[in-house]
């Protein structure tokens, strides 16, 4: 029994250690090679050009961004040229500039991002649920906590179909996946868990519309894109706009980008030159200072930046913005969006006033985003979210495939260690 008992202490310590060892490998990104040494440019945009070419099937725009300057820049497509002044749809994107004029009400003092929001709503209210729905803030919402599973898929609408309302959509979504709830209402204890919610992002568009009585982009206009003179970036696709980029889809196909109910979770359209302003009002004050209007207060920008939600530990989301990895000072962050064909992304380090930008369409794959997993792998020497996630099932497998090595160690210890007892038996 003795034997025993000190085999499974073996077993346990050992395999528990190893696999925190993998773990924090796998965090740490020591088994991980970058494209390029941190500050050799040229071999990292060699490297970054050559993957674009060998996987587009569409249209790409990309910039690098270093001390608040776009210092290099790519275009490419398979059909109509596109340049940094082209207009993509960027998807999710949207839910941190949706982030970003909410803090400026607060800034304004007519949002409280810790207040209930029922308090804001004026034609639509969160259905009742088993849990406490004063309990939901804005904080909750930007961070994916607030409990709201909704699982929407927003697919948008067709030219020839109408628009569904607003509050149609948040009570039945008329473009929702297959097989999904398509409600939003509260399912889970709110600011316990995480769980991504474009349904969250609808609630605060009707909240932003029902506080400033204001259309959702007309809002958005008058918060953030006029300030900042942005001519090109809106909350709905302008198909008159011969800035408009091809939305290449499946064999290279252009198809028509769809109309959307919900425009703060996806509906967001943009250029490069334009969205690089609004990362330059995310960066740290010595950066906006110099280059821009500094727009939000320094309070507000702590708060998006604040983890404010954890998967295994690791903060991942904050008030409006992803953590994609750590830095000697924060976090990098910005945001993703994808949609059928459609990837973009947007990711700085605030502190340091680096950052990328991509947007692209015709892939199926995220290229945006993988892209940019190479670029935040490169600044900082550590997997993104991304990498982590998808590279969680071969740790867990090694860690598997290292207890049973373990178990077979021990096992062949103890034959051999009852073999030699023997033998010793034999020779007295």
């Amino acid at each position: 029994m003795k034997k025993i008992l000190i085999s499974l202490s073996v077993i346990v310590i050992f395999s528990g250690a190893f696999g925190a060892l993998r773990f924090t490998a796998l965090l740490q990104g020591w088994f991980l090679t970058p494209w390029a040494e941190s500050d050799d440019r040229q071999t990292f945009t060699t490297h970054l050009k050559k993957n674009i070419d060998e996987h587009l099937k569409g249209n790409v725009v990309y910039g690098l961004i270093e001390d608040g300057e776009i210092v290099d820049s790519y275009f490419a497509s398979v059909g109509k040229p596109v340049n940094e002044q082209s207009v993509f749809g960027v998807a999710s994107v949207g839910k941190w500039v949706t982030a970003m004029a909410v803090m400026r009400l607060v800034d304004k003092g007519i949002l409280d991002i810790d207040a209930p929001v029922s308090q804001y709503l004026k034609r639509w209210q969160l259905p009742a649920s088993q849990f406490d729905n004063d309990l939901v803030t804005l904080r909750l919402l930007l961070s994916h906590t607030a409990g709201i599973e909704d699982g929407l898929g927003h697919n948008g609408f067709a030219l020839n179909e109408p628009i569904q309302p607003l509050t149609e959509h948040l009570t039945l979504a008329a473009d929702a996946d297959p097989g999904v709830n398509a409600r939003v209402v509260v399912t889970l204890p709110p600011g316990e868990t995480w769980n991504y919610s474009g349904g969250s992002y609808n609630l605060i568009q009707l909240i932003v519309e029902d506080v400033t009585q204001q259309s959702f982009q007309d809002a958005m206009h008058q918060l953030l894109f006029a300030p900042l003179g942005l001519q090109n970036t809106h909350f709905q696709v302008n198909r008159s706009n011969p800035l408009l980029a091809d939305y290449y889809g499946e064999a290279q196909e252009a198809q028509h980008y769809p109309n959307y109910t919900s425009l703060a979770a996806t509906g967001l359209y943009t250029n490069l030159t334009e969205i690089h302003k609004l990362v330059l009002e995310n960066l740290a004050v010595d950066f906006r200072n110099k280059t821009s209007s500094s727009l939000l207060s320094e309070k507000s920008l702590i708060q998006m930046r604040r983890p404010q939600a954890f998967v295994g530990g690791q903060p991942i989301w904050g008030a409006g913005v992803m953590l994609f990895a750590p830095t000697d000072t924060g976090h990098i962050i910005g945001h993703g969006g994808k949609s059928p064909y459609l990837n973009a992304t947007v990711r700085f380090d605030p502190d340091k006033g680096d950052g990328f930008i991509m947007f692209q369409t015709g892939n199926d794959q995220a290229l945006a985003s993988d892209m940019a997993t190479q670029w935040t792998l490169w600044k900082t020497g550590k997997p993104d979210i991304y990498l982590v996630n998808n590279r969680v099932n071969k740790v867990v497998q090694d860690t598997i495939l290292g207890t049973f090595i373990i178990i077979s160690i021990v096992l062949i210890y103890w034959g051999w260690a009852i073999h030699e007892a023997k033998k010793y038996e034999v020779t007295l």
